[in-house]
């Protein structure tokens, strides 16, 4: 039965009800809340005084997301802990001014091992009630935002019980917290770019992940995602042995700040009292130094390899362009391309028997760009030949 068969045709308010759609009305605030969802700031509008917000200065920009890639026992997890509680404790870091507040560093590896180095720092320093806090338990950064949330939760609530403003999350590390994603998928690798999005929303805090890289390379494990959504990156570069050990932190990458050279610093053990059996526990703590960076001189993995191919392709089967070829030194040695790349494949394969073909192919490639922009090799189309042979 409809309204035509009840209500007299001609019925001004059955008709209409009969010829008008009926369509469902969105709550105000659904409204409301839809017609805020983006912001819009037109051209004449933009703020010609906007100056960036550092919480170190000249390093790390305030509520933003950065990566530290190193290789194992680069020192990451103890130079970013000097960092976070130098901003706790409202302290110049390697001369640069700090934005002073709560920092938050999550130990998803070695809880234990992180607060014995803060208690390292706390000694070497000598000070107290600082907002600086050790967190632990299980992050799944990669099922959801579940677990960002709640971490963003939690943060709030220490601002509350603290008095202070979280300016910094430390995120130790990204494979520690990635849960049972594949890194080198980029559909996961973009759910955990969602959570550190959401962490940002949830604190306004600058999000300081540290990330493993691979023997070969400075980039981090995993789907280049993770590259494309920081604002900076830094690496670690390590020199000298013992005592003589030393670190260069570099910007490897970024947005709106120069790359290079950050600082230098080495270790000092700072002892922290004896065992059951009597042995003396010590923990590391980030001192300043004066370091010089690798000019390039030195070459490590691949790239070394790959020049010490070249040079025994040269020794075994070079060749000397006839005279007043143009490009050639006179009386240069060459070899080329194809002879180099055979030799580097058969070297790296005798040390690494299950290579891959396409990991053999990048880190040649790799190799060939860096000792030309290091000035270790010269070329001429495809023959090579090394510049301090």
């Amino acid at each position: 039965m409809n309204l035509a068969e009840i209500f007299p045709a001609g019925t001004a308010w059955v008709d209409s009800q009969i010829s008008r759609p009926r369509t469902l009305q969105a709550p105000t605030e659904v409204l409301a809340a839809h017609r805020e969802r983006f912001e819009f700031t037109l051209f004449d509008d933009v703020n010609e005084t906007v100056q960036k917000d550092w919480l170190v200065k000249d390093f790390l920009g305030a509520d933003e997301f950065t990566l530290f890639v190193a290789k194992p026992g680069t020192a990451k997890s103890v130079l970013l802990l000097d960092i976070g509680a130098h901003i706790a404790a409202g302290m110049e870091w390697h001369g640069r001014n700090v934005k002073q507040g709560l920092v938050v560093f999550f130990a998803a590896e070695r809880k234990r091992t992180t607060e014995r180095r803060v208690a390292a720092w706390r000694k070497k320093h000598g000070l107290y009630g600082i907002p600086f806090v050790v967190a632990g338990g299980e992050l799944d950064m990669t099922a959801g935002l579940m677990d960002a949330k709640a971490l963003g939760a939690a943060v709030k609530r220490l601002e509350e019980r603290l008095g202070q403003k979280c300016v910094l999350i430390i995120v130790d590390t990204v494979t520690g917290t990635f849960g049972g994603g594949d890194q080198n998928a980029s559909r996961d690798m973009q759910r955990y770019i969602a959570s550190v999005d959401e962490l940002h929303r949830a604190t306004g805090a600058h999000v300081a992940a540290i990330h493993h890289s691979g023997w070969e390379g400075d980039r981090g494990k995993g789907a280049i995602d993770l590259d494309g959504a920081i604002d900076s990156s830094f690496g670690i570069e390590v020199g000298g042995t013992g005592s003589a050990k030393a670190f260069v932190l570099k910007c490897t990458g970024a947005n709106d700040m120069d790359e290079g050279v950050i600082t230098g610093f080495k270790l000092e053990s700072v002892s922290l009292g004896k065992d059951a059996e009597g042995d003396e526990t010590t923990a590391p703590v980030v001192v300043p130094a004066k370091v010089t960076p690798n000019d390039g001189s030195n070459l490590k993995g691949s790239t070394e390899k790959a020049l010490d191919s070249l040079r025994a392709v040269l020794a075994e089967d070079g060749r000397t362009p006839p005279a007043g070829s143009p490009g050639f030194h006179e009386g240069v040695v060459a070899a080329n391309r194809t002879a180099w790349r055979n030799r580097f494949y058969a070297d790296t394969l005798a040390n690494e028997p299950k290579i891959g073909d396409a990991t053999l192919r990048q880190r040649f490639s790799r190799a060939v760009s860096e000792l030309t922009e290091k000035k270790r090799i010269a070329t001429v189309g495809e023959w090579f030949w090394v510049c301090d042979a």
